[in-house]
């Protein structure tokens, strides 16, 4: 299974995103998991110390 998961910005939600990746990693460890975040955020270090790829993607806040 590939899945992929966004998250950023504030711990508050990339760690429920890292729990749900090592829940899926724990049933299936054949599963592959990327991240997708943006330079700005908490998740370029919190991502890859948990041993999870991350994508890097530019985005901007809705007007």
């Amino acid at each position: 299974m590939k899945v992929l998961i966004a998250a950023g910005g504030t711990g508050g939600h990339i760690y429920p995103g890292i729990a749900v990746a090592k829940e899926i990693m724990r049933r299936n460890e054949t599963s592959e998991v990327l991240f997708v975040g943006t330079s700005r955020g908490l998740e370029t270090k919190i991502v890859p110390a948990n041993g999870f790829q991350l994508s890097l993607i530019n985005s901007v806040g809705l007007k």
